[in-house]
C-alpha cells in the first residue's frame, strides 16, 4: 500500500477538520496504508519523504499561500494531491485557488456542494467530516418528548417553528453578541405579548444541554439549509447513539448516504421545507432513535478512498512508464 500525508490545521482553526483527519488515519491505517499527519506543509519534508500522495482536509476557503505553494511543489514532484472542503459557500470563488494547484482530486461533503465546483476538471467525490460516536445502544423505539433546535444565526429562528408542543431552543451561539441577561430578558418579552408559546424554552446553559441531550426522546432538528456541514457534524456527534431522533434534509443525508433511512433510524426532509409539514410527515410511523456503530459510517468511505488513491498512483506510473513519455 502507498504511503500517505494527511495535512489539517491546528485543532484551535478547524477542529472537525483535525477529527476527521485523525479517524481517517486510524482507518487507511488498518487497510494498510503508511499515515503520517501534519499541521504543517515545508519542503523539506516533501522532498525527503517518499508519499506517494498528499491530501489536505480543510473545513473552509481560503487555501493560504503556503498550503496553494505546497500543493503545486507536490504535483512538480509528481506525487498525487487530494483536497477535500468540508463547508463549501456560494459566494466564494471556489475555482480561483483550483488554477494554480490543480489537485488530482477534489472532495466536498455534500453533493450539492458539488455545484460550486462545475468549472473544475478531474476526479470528484464525497468526503463528509467525522462526528465523535459513543458506543452505539441497542436499537430502541423512539418515542417524542419534545422538539430540540439548535439556533444557527439569530434568536429570530424562533418564529419558524410555530407548535404547541414542548421545544427546547439552544441559544448558546448567540451569547457571542448578547450577554444571557439581555437574552433572558427578549425571550420573556416574546412569551409575555404571546409571540412564542409558553412551551417554548430558551436554553443558555452546558449542563442544562448535556442533561437534555443524555435523557435522550428528542426530535432534534438539524435541517436548516443555512446550517454549516461543520456545525451539522458537531452536532450529529452530541446527539446520536443517545435514544433521540434526527430531522436531517435531503442535502445533508448524502455525506454518509448509506447510513440514513428516512422513517426508520431519522427523518429526511427536503432542504426547504417547512416545520409545519415535517411534523406533519411523522404520521404513525414507528422510528427507532438514531443511532450508528462507526464502521457504519466509516467503512465505505475508507474502501473508496483507498481505490482513488491507487487509481491516481497507477495513473502516474501508467505515464512515466509510457513509450511515449521523453524523460
Amino acid at each position: 500500500m502507498s504511503q500517505v500525508l494527511l495535512y489539517c490545521r491546528t485543532k484551535v482553526a478547524e477542529p472537525l477538520a483535525e477529527q476527521t483527519v485523525t479517524h481517517l488515519a486510524q482507518q487507511l491505517d488498518l487497510a494498510g496504508h503508511h499515515v503520517d499527519i501534519t499541521h504543517s506543509l515545508n519542503i523539506p519534508r516533501l522532498i525527503l519523504n517518499s508519499y506517494q500522495t498528499v491530501h489536505l482536509v480543510i473545513e473552509s476557503h481560503p487555501l493560504t499561500l503556503n498550503e496553494v505553494f505546497h500543493l503545486a511543489l507536490c504535483k512538480a514532484l509528481q506525487k498525487n494531491t487530494l483536497v477535500s472542503v468540508l463547508n463549501s459557500n456560494l459566494n466564494l470563488n471556489h475555482a480561483s485557488w483550483m488554477k494554480a494547484c490543480k489537485p488530482d482530486a477534489l472532495s466536498v461533503s455534500q453533493t450539492n456542494h458539488l455545484k460550486y465546483y462545475r468549472t473544475v476538471t478531474g476526479n470528484k467525490f464525497i468526503l463528509p467530516a467525522w462526528p465523535r460516536c459513543e458506543t452505539s445502544p441497542r436499537p430502541a423505539a423512539f418515542k417524542h418528548k419534545a422538539f430540540f433546535v439548535p439556533v444557527v444565526e439569530s434568536l429570530d429562528e424562533v418564529f419558524n417553528y410555530p407548535t404547541d408542543d414542548v421545544v427546547f431552543f439552544d441559544g448558546r451561539v448567540l451569547l457571542k453578541d448578547f450577554s444571557a441577561l439581555q437574552l433572558r430578558k427578549k425571550w420573556t418579552d416574546l412569551v409575555s405579548r404571546k409571540k412564542i408559546s409558553p412551551q417554548a424554552n430558551l436554553l443558555l446553559s452546558d449542563a442544562k444541554l448535556n442533561e437534555l441531550i443524555n435523557e435522550g426522546q428528542l426530535t432534534v432538528i438539524l435541517s436548516q439549509p443555512n446550517r454549516t456541514h461543520t456545525n451539522f457534524t458537531e452536532w450529529l456527534g452530541q446527539t446520536l447513539n443517545k435514544k433521540n431522533l434526527i430531522v436531517l434534509n435531503e442535502n445533508q443525508s448524502t455525506g454518509f448516504s448509506g447510513h440514513w433511512t428516512s422513517g426508520q433510524n431519522c427523518l429526511v426532509v427536503p432542504a426547504t421545507e417547512t416545520f409545519q409539514n415535517t411534523v406533519f410527515k411523522f404520521g404513525n410511523k414507528n422510528f427507532q432513535c438514531s443511532s450508528c456503530r462507526p464502521i457504519e459510517l466509516y467503512d465505505g468511505i475508507v474502501n473508496e478512498l483507498s481505490r482513488l488513491y491507487s487509481k491516481l498512483s497507477q495513473q502516474k506510473t501508467t505515464l512515466l512508464t509510457s513509450r511515449s513519455a521523453k524523460l
